[in-house]
């Protein structure tokens, strides 16, 4: 049986996320700011729309205590009549794979469930309400 030396051992911990109980990560290493490079939604029955493309953006800064902060800035052309704009203050939960939002602003933002995927949040086709969505939150 090979050996396995101690310093790829003590490697291999120390690039090991951090965690706590109940399987939940520390949203320390998740910490800064995010904002959409893509962001599209698609209403049922009808064509997706850029909403980047539009004016809109949605930005999420994740405190190392797990609180958040940002904007979500929704243009008229994309809401079909008055443009929407809310704070992304709240918490975020963060577990191995996903990150939830929970925010008071009532949003579809909270409704998703955002993958980590590198130094990036991102949701594929998910449904929220009438809507599905495909954002990519990048880390600035």
């Amino acid at each position: 049986m090979p050996k396995v030396s101690w310093r790829l051992a003590l490697a291999v911990v120390a690039a090991a996320p951090a965690c706590t109980v109940g399987d939940t990560f520390d949203a320390s290493f998740l910490t800064g700011t995010y904002a959409a490079t893509v962001f599209v939604v698609t209403p049922v029955g009808q064509a997706p729309l850029n909403v980047l493309a539009a004016g809109g953006t949605l930005s999420i800064t994740i405190n190392s205590s797990g609180t958040t902060s940002g904007s979500l800035n929704v243009p008229a052309s994309v809401t079909g009549g008055t443009a929407f704009t809310a704070s992304m203050a709240g918490t975020a939960t963060i577990t191995a794979l996903t990150v939830q939002f929970s925010q008071d602003a009532d949003t579809f933002v909270r409704d998703l469930v955002w993958s980590r995927v590198g130094t990036e949040l991102q949701v594929v086709n998910q449904t929220a309400g009438n809507s599905s969505f495909t954002i990519t939150l990048t880390h600035q």
